[in-house]
Order: C-alpha cells, then sequence, then structure tokens
C-alpha cells in the first residue's frame, strides 16, 4: 500500500499539472502549492498538527496508565489547556493584527515555556505528581499555542486567491487531520516503546520533542507572509 501510495502521488501530479496546462480546474492546482504561504505555511502547520497530536495521545496515557487517573480525571486534568486555548482563540486576531508574525512567535515561546514546566513537574515529582499541578503548565501551553495555531491557519491562506479558498482550505485541513494522525504513529510510538522502563521518562521524551517543534517553528515564523488587517478578520480558524 506504501509503494501503491508513492506511485498514485507521482499520477495525481502529473494528471492535475496537464489538467491545469488546459486551463481546466484540478482537484489540487499545482500553482497553489507554489505560493510562498502555501508552501510554508503547510509545513509549519503539519509540524504543529504532529506534536499536538502526540501530546494528547502521551498525556491521556500518562496520567491514566501512570498516575492512575480515571478517564473523567483525565479529560478535567487537561480542561485548563482547552478553555486557555479557547479564550486564547477568541483574543488571538486582535493581538496578532497588532502585532503580526511577532505575535506567533510570542504565543510558540510561551507554549516551549509551559512544556518544559510540565516536564520538570512530572520528572521531578514522579510519582507522586497531583494533576492539580498541571493545571498552570497546561494554562501556558494552551494560551501560547492557541496563538500560533491561530496565526498558522490565517498565513497558509494569506495569499490564496478568493476562487481557490475552498480548495486551500481542504488542503489545510486534510494536512493537519494527517499531521494529528502522524504524531501518534510516530512520537506515540516512541512512547509506548519507552514506557515500559519509565513512564515518567517516555513522556518528559515526546513532550521534549514537541518543545524541539515549536521552537523550530518560532523560528520559522520570519518566512511567513505580513498579515494585514483584512487578513486577520476575515480568516475564520476551523478544528
Amino acid at each position: 500500500m506504501l509503494a501503491a501510495a508513492v506511485l498514485l502521488a507521482v499520477a495525481t501530479v502529473t494528471v492535475e499539472r496537464a489538467a491545469e496546462a488546459r486551463g481546466e480546474m484540478p482537484l489540487l492546482p499545482p500553482s497553489l502549492l507554489k505560493l510562498p504561504s502555501m508552501s510554508r505555511g503547510l509545513a509549519m502547520i503539519t509540524l504543529f498538527s504532529v506534536g499536538f497530536g502526540a501530546f494528547m495521545f502521551v498525556f491521556a496515557l500518562t496520567v491514566q496508565n501512570g498516575l492512575g487517573a480515571n478517564p473523567l480525571e483525565s479529560g478535567l486534568a487537561i480542561l485548563p489547556m482547552a478553555a486557555m486555548f479557547f479564550i486564547g482563540s477568541v483574543v488571538s486576531p486582535r493581538i496578532i493584527g497588532r502585532f503580526g508574525r511577532g505575535a506567533l512567535a510570542a504565543g510558540g515561546l510561551l507554549q516551549a515555556l509551559g512544556l518544559v514546566t510540565l516536564i520538570a513537574i512530572t520528572v521531578s515529582s514522579w510519582p507522586t505528581v497531583s494533576l492539580i499541578e498541571f493545571a498552570v503548565p497546561l494554562v501556558v501551553i494552551g494560551a501560547g499555542q492557541s496563538m500560533l495555531f491561530s496565526g498558522l491557519f490565517r498565513a497558509v491562506l494569506a495569499d490564496v486567491p478568493k476562487h481557490l479558498a475552498g480548495v486551500g482550505s481542504g488542503v489545510l485541513i486534510t494536512l493537519q487531520q494527517s499531521g494529528l494522525a502522524l504524531g501518534v504513529a510516530t512520537l506515540g510510538t516512541l512512547y509506548l516503546a519507552l514506557e515500559p522502563a519509565s513512564i515518567s521518562h517516555a513522556f518528559g521524551t515526546v513532550i521534549a520533542c514537541q518543545f524541539v517543534i515549536v521552537v523550530m517553528l518560532v523560528l520559522c515564523t520570519g518566512l511567513l507572509p505580513r498579515f494585514n488587517k483584512d487578513q486577520v478578520d476575515g480568516q475564520p480558524v476551523e478544528m
């Protein structure tokens, strides 16, 4: 199946290029992917999703298998991050409109700070760590990643022509979902491989990988297109 996927991908690119050259509207116009906002933004949103998907997977396993929490307690433990992510998504358009790409970088740094704090608490206090101790770093993580996530969505669609907005949004959502699954498959597998030896260190290793991803995204924010007021006000964020 993997080999067939490579062949089908090559065939798809060939067919789509030929269709666009004839003046037709292909399912995925190759010229769309050549836009800097698409090529750079899509790569960054995929990386972000890899880290986010892995985080949600290993956090649930850590608090349930390692700390003995039930599914309800596990869900409540992640609530501070979810609530702050919601609040951050509401206020982010104004902040991004004022500070532009700098807001994305600040959000990424805030998320990185929260991840480091979460690792320190888990590793240093294990196995007596309380779920309450996770609240503060999770609030910081939620605030930071909401800013980074919102900005990346807008950056991807910044230069997309209006008549291709639907196609651009479809590609964005597809790669976001693919990144989430890829994060579980890769970093989730790493966690499961390390878990028998030490759950806390397995968790810390995966979160450290997400930290590296976030730092890379912060360093790459300067490659994104600049935001203007119309883009910030006119592009909705989808989950």
